[in-house]
């Protein structure tokens, strides 16, 4: 959606969340974790304590300009209907989900510098990835389920237990794509990605 589709009240929201995130940015990299605190990064933005909290739920997600995550209609169209087995679209419908939190503000390269600068972003980071993983989750068990349909002696546990362990691999290998490149959290390519699932599915397929 473009600024003109948006309405006033729309976009005077999206100046405060851009300016608390700029002004909690600036500080940590300036101040470091401990000595920046919520009421200086709301001072800073102009805003009170009580607004800041309205758009963010902490200094790390308006650190990192964080939104909510949430499943977007097309990454779950193309994992349906894509091309790769099914550990690798598994891989790239969590990557689509964890990006729906990181606003398109060209903002990535400062991202990355937070993430190699503040380890406490890093836990963050950890726990988007889980969450992602529920939330594919009842995409995976449907796409089990379609597939056990031809097997009767599959049952649900079974297609549930399979969807918790392909979820929580997928959120391994985005994660261990995050550490070796934090760029990864923000860019466009998929090239880090793709690396990291090559490795992982290696590491799985090796002999003992």
């Amino acid at each position: 959606m473009n600024d003109s589709a948006l309405s006033l009240r729309e976009r005077q929201r999206l100046e405060v969340a851009a300016a608390i995130h700029d002004a909690a940015a600036d500080l940590l990299l300036e101040h470091g974790w401990t000595a920046t605190t919520v009421d200086m990064i709301a001072a800073q933005a102009g805003v009170s304590s009580r607004t800041f909290f309205n758009y963010f739920p902490s200094k790390e997600d308006a650190a990192l300009g964080l939104r909510p995550l949430h499943v977007p209609a097309p990454a779950s169209e193309s994992f349906f209907d894509g091309d790769g087995d099914l550990f690798e679209r598994a891989v790239r419908l969590t990557m689509a989900v964890i990006r729906t939190a990181v606003p398109d503000d060209g903002l990535g390269e400062r991202r990355s510098e937070l993430i190699r600068t503040l380890p406490e972003l890093r836990a963050r980071l950890k726990h988007f990835s889980t969450t992602a993983g529920e939330l594919i989750e009842p995409i995976l068990i449907e796409e089990l389920t379609r597939r056990a349909l031809i097997e009767e002696s599959v049952q649900a546990q079974d297609i549930r237990d399979a969807a918790t362990a392909l979820r929580m691999l997928a959120a391994t290998v985005v994660r261990f794509a995050f550490v070796k490149k934090p760029a990864a959290w923000s860019a466009t390519t998929t090239e880090s990605l793709a690396s990291a699932t090559a490795l992982f599915r290696e590491v799985i397929q090796s002999p003992s």
